[in-house]
């Protein structure tokens, strides 16, 4: 008996060996040929799960520490929180009056508040942290202000009355500044863009050239009826378009070479930015070209999260929302976002009085900038002094939606509709088809600190 168990022993060991050689292959194969998915401690957020696969992005080092995290996400980010006012940055919680601060929220670290690979806790914008975190600094408020008693610690971050990082349109002055204004404002316009205007001052170009005629020495051969077809279609989109009347020709685009024009581009991204950095540099910084700013394929609707239409494969690129022929921004900024996005708040969007102004702009009942698409709101207009130009990172003034409110909403409506139309989820998911509650509680609370004010003078 016992020289059976000895002898199977001696045939596992070998069995054994073997498995955890097999184990180990095939796991050293996923680390640096493969995905390297089996090293997943965890789903990602909705914001990172692009690039969750390229786990050096924030792992610079196999066991990095707090300090050298926090780097990775302060590359990232960091330029963003410096825009914004900040009411938490790091520097306040390095101040050594505020030492004892760090003992109940060590804000110093971004992984404090915003721990990756934890989907069972992880909330909205990707908060690990419970829904009350507030009250362990903030618990004797109250007492400094007592119209705050009857307020839960978990509706802080909620109610679209305070933002931990961006409060730039959430404080008291700006409020009180704007607390009686209009629900629609008398003029009510969008900035309007200036973009061309510039380069054609650039260029030295006083005004538009008519329509060109294409340089038909391109393409000195077309290779298959499939090309030619393909030609005779784009010709007439290209002839009406913005890149006719700036002469921007065919072979500028299709051939780099042009004593030897070819018909195919091997890569339409790095051809557009060409022409196109600020646009393509913004469209990086973006959930949309986020892969492509770390040298990864970009992606498709296959590979989100989001609620996308799915029936047809698409890589997200500049073509994807802009015709390269006819170039109608009009059609990418409504039509190119509603071919994939899919969601309550999207599909709504034909339904809103904002679709009905977007289509008297583009009969010419209204003059430019009356009329709100999609890109009007997620691709915002930045002013730059007298320049206007289209942020193509789309993520910009999205999270948290207030950010919307200076740059967007208030060329229109005043300040308090439009608040209380951002902090209802109802009104979102309806793409603001009605209005808003009216009684907003930021704007309770500050009509009677103004009341309090000057009755003290």
């Amino acid at each position: 008996m016992s020289r059976s168990i000895k002898n199977l022993k001696i045939g596992v060991l070998p069995f054994g060996i073997i498995l955890t050689l097999l184990i180990g292959l095939i796991l050293t194969f996923n680390l640096f040929v493969g995905d390297k998915s089996f090293f997943l401690a965890g789903d990602t957020t909705h914001g990172h799960y692009q690039i969750q696969l390229q786990c050096q992005s924030c792992h610079t080092e196999p066991f990095s520490t707090p300090d050298q995290m926090q780097t990775s996400c302060e590359e990232c980010h960091a330029k963003e929180l410096d825009k914004v006012n900040d009411s938490h940055p790091k520097k306040k919680f390095l101040d050594p009056r505020n030492s004892q601060l760090l003992e109940k929220l060590d804000a110093r670290y971004c992984a404090t508040c915003h721990k990756e690979h934890k989907p069972e806790i992880t909330r909205k914008y990707g908060v690990t942290l419970a829904k009350d975190f507030c009250i362990h600094c903030h618990q004797d408020l109250a007492e400094d202000k007592p119209k705050h008693k009857d307020f839960e610690f978990t509706t802080c971050a909620n109610s679209g009355c305070h933002n931990f990082h961006d409060n730039s349109m959430l404080y008291e002055k700006f409020l009180a500044k704007h607390v009686d204004e209009s629900e629609n404002l008398s003029s009510q316009q969008l900035p309007t863009r200036t973009g061309l205007k510039y380069w054609l001052k650039k260029h030295k170009l006083k005004e538009l050239s008519k329509s060109s005629s294409p340089d038909m020495s391109f393409p000195k051969q077309l290779n298959s009826s499939e090309e030619k077809n393909k030609f005779d279609h784009a010709v007439p989109l290209w002839t009406s378009s913005i890149h006719a009347k700036t002469n921007v020709q065919c072979s500028n685009c299709h051939a780099n070479d042009k004593a030897n024009p070819t018909f195919k581009i091997s890569s339409v991204e790095t051809l557009c930015q060409d022409c196109h950095k600020k646009q393509h540099k913004t469209f990086q910084q973006g959930k949309h070209g986020l892969r492509l700013s770390l040298g990864l394929s970009p992606i498709s609707t296959q590979d989100t999260k989001s609620e996308i239409n799915q029936d047809e494969f698409k890589v997200l690129g500049c073509v994807s929302c802009h015709n390269p022929h006819s170039v109608n921004v009009a059609d990418a900024a409504v039509d190119g976002c509603l071919e994939c996005h899919q969601d309550q708040h999207s599909r709504n969007y034909k339904q809103s009085k904002h679709f009905e102004l977007w289509l008297k702009e583009l009969s010419g009942d209204l003059k430019s900038g009356s009329g709100v698409s999609c890109a009007s709101c997620h691709l915002p207009r930045t002013k730059k002094g007298k320049r206007v130009e289209v942020n193509h990172n789309q993520n910009w003034n999205l999270q948290p939606n207030t950010k919307m409110l200076r740059k967007v909403c208030m060329n229109c409506h005043g300040l308090e509709y439009s608040l209380s139309a951002l902090s209802s989820d109802e009104l979102v998911n309806n793409n603001f088809v009605g209005n808003p509650d009216k009684s907003h509680p930021t704007f309770k609370l500050i009509r009677e600190r103004i009341k309090i004010k000057n009755q003290s003078q």
